[in-house]
């Protein structure tokens, strides 16, 4: 599993299920770069992608983009997951019109606390 923290935000990528991301904290400039360095912009995910935002406190059109990958990576005619969205974060979905192509769900998403972080900030 690779988990990034930085001093904003974080993201954990499980590699033995590389569909399931969970974001938490501010998701902004600094994370969306954390993440490019271990999700390079050719991979792709055999099934949708699950992203669990739960935890985010806050996120940006850097973290817009995160989301954006999902949507580009997430196998042709499926649509990838947005698991316990915070209402703030929806809001700026909506707004920007991104609604619509997600799927979302609500349930309890994976804490930090079941979660191995490495401490890269």
């Amino acid at each position: 599993m690779d988990n990034r923290k930085t001093t904003s935000g974080r993201f954990s990528l499980d590699d033995t299920s590389p569909h399931l991301w969970v974001l938490s904290g501010e998701v902004d400039v600094v994370v969306n770069a954390r993440f490019r360095e271990v999700w390079p912009a050719d991979r792709r995910s055999l099934e949708p992608v699950e992203v669990h935002m739960g935890d985010v406190t806050f996120i940006d059109s850097s973290g817009l983009r995160i989301l954006y990958e999902a949507l580009k990576v997430t196998p042709e005619g499926q649509r990838p997951v947005l698991v316990d969205v915070p209402e703030r974060a929806q809001w700026i979905i909506d707004v920007t019109g991104l609604t619509s192509r997600f799927d979302f769900r609500t349930t309890t998403s994976p804490s930090d606390d079941d979660l191995p972080l490495a401490d890269l900030g």
